[in-house]
């Protein structure tokens, strides 16, 4: 079961990650961890990265592969499952209704 905790230590994960790859050319916030489960009822997590910047910055290439970059951590965690993500820009995320309900 995922905790505050533990949403807050793959927060960072993820953040550092992002910043080793973009440095500062992205404002990726928020970041949001959510614990969810697959069809089978298995828990996994899934990140939600929201960004501000060019978006034709943003490698495709580096993005795919960030749950598998995650993973390794999410393993030492006691997480059996990959992770997935989203990247979302942050007008799009402002729009949402997620965004109105809070």
């Amino acid at each position: 079961m995922t905790t505050l905790l533990d949403t807050d230590r793959i927060t960072g994960i993820v953040r550092q990650l992002l910043s080793e790859r973009f440095g500062d050319k992205f404002d990726f916030d928020p970041i949001i961890v959510e614990r969810e489960y697959d069809h089978d009822g298995d828990e996994y997590v899934h990140v939600y990265i929201v960004f501000d910047g060019d978006q034709d910055e943003l490698d495709p290439s580096w993005t795919a592969g960030l749950s598998g970059l995650l993973w390794p951590h999410l393993m030492k965690m006691g997480f059996d499952n990959p992770p997935s993500k989203s990247f979302i820009e942050k007008s799009e995320w402002l729009e949402s209704p997620r965004v109105r309900a809070c």
